[in-house]
């Protein structure tokens, strides 16, 4: 925006593309040459050279570039081979020559593995690819959007693999990868934390509302959220009330719901909780839908809760992440 502070354009998507899916592809390779009941007594049994292998997977597999033509070697934990030639009486190099990617592994001293490069990348293909077809939804509306700059943060961004291949797909967009990327989205949270008001706007990633009551019309609402009180009144039970639809553009410090509600008196309790519901879908009926999730509840202290069937006003702001009575 023109005073510097931020507009979200779009709400917040994605999915589990980053480094750890690279992790877990490295994980079933293991497993396939070890097979996953060696691989999971070494991890129950030896669980400190299990974290240690993955802590050094991670550092080397920093060093993956998508043109690169070097090897990757790395010492497997011997507790590993040593588990799996007690159970299998097979060696390392008679487990790697029975896989599909032997030709593209070295057996070194015993328990050091040389991966060919070709080999190395493949590990990066699911997750690269899942962030790269992402992105094109948000490439191929670019009208829309105005996007011209790319910047990647976490740690995964670090990565040349991934920068590399958005910078190929999406050339008319400059790519920025910041120093210390893997911290960026820390200090981030923390500047924010301390100045919510820097994003301006946000786009609700949800459908958010109240579970409510109402009255149960024939013909309109289910049977089954059908409940008869005492007094003969009929009330339609679960009902989403929807105070922001996914996608609406909320500006900050916004009231987003004004309402009035009712509660049944209690004169020993002085709050009231709210049952706070969200929902992928833009329309919603009920809480109990397959898309509605429960969120939690909003608390209301300081009432007068003698008064039977007393009535209460409320506003909900959206004043950072969190939404506030």
């Amino acid at each position: 925006m023109e005073d510097g502070n931020l507009k979200e354009i779009h709400k917040a998507t994605g999915g589990a593309w980053g480094g750890q899916e690279v992790d877990e592809t490295f994980k079933q390779f293991l497993i396939k040459i070890f097979g996953n009941t060696v691989f999971q007594k070494f991890k129950a049994e030896a669980t400190e050279d299990y974290i240690g292998l993955f802590r050094d997977f991670e550092v080397k597999k920093r060093k993956a570039s998508p043109d690169g033509t070097e090897y990757l070697t790395f010492t497997l934990p011997l507790t590993l081979v040593e588990t799996f030639q007690r159970e299998t009486e097979e060696t390392l190099t008679d487990a790697i020559s029975q896989t599909l990617f032997a030709a593209k592994i070295n057996v070194l001293k015993g328990n050091k593995l040389r991966l060919d490069n070709s080999l190395v990348r493949s590990f990066f293909d699911k997750s690269v690819r899942n962030v790269v077809e992402h992105l094109q939804v948000f490439y191929a509306n670019n009208e829309k959007y105005g996007i011209t700059v790319a910047i990647l943060v976490g740690g995964f961004s670090e990565s040349p693999m991934l920068s590399c291949a958005i910078q190929d797909k999406f050339s008319s967009w400059k790519v920025l990868v910041p120093h210390d990327a893997g911290l960026v989205v820390l200090k981030g949270a923390v500047l924010y934390g301390h100045d919510q008001s820097t994003i301006v706007y946000r786009v609700a990633r949800y459908t958010y509302g109240v579970g409510n009551g109402t009255a149960f019309i024939d013909g309109i609402h289910p049977v089954e959220k059908l409940i008869v009180y005492e007094d003969g009144r009929r009330c339609c039970i679960d009902v989403f009330k929807i105070f922001l639809k996914e996608g609406s553009l909320i500006k900050h410090g916004q009231i987003v719901h004004e309402g009035k509600g009712r509660h049944p008196g209690n004169p020993e309790k002085n709050y009231l909780t709210i049952p706070i519901y969200a929902s992928s879908k833009k329309d919603v009926q009920f809480t109990t839908d397959e898309s509605c999730f429960y969120l939690g509840r909003l608390k209301v202290d300081g009432l007068d809760m003698s008064l039977s069937q007393s009535s209460l006003l409320f506003e909900i702001e959206k004043s950072s992440t969190k939404a506030s009575l």
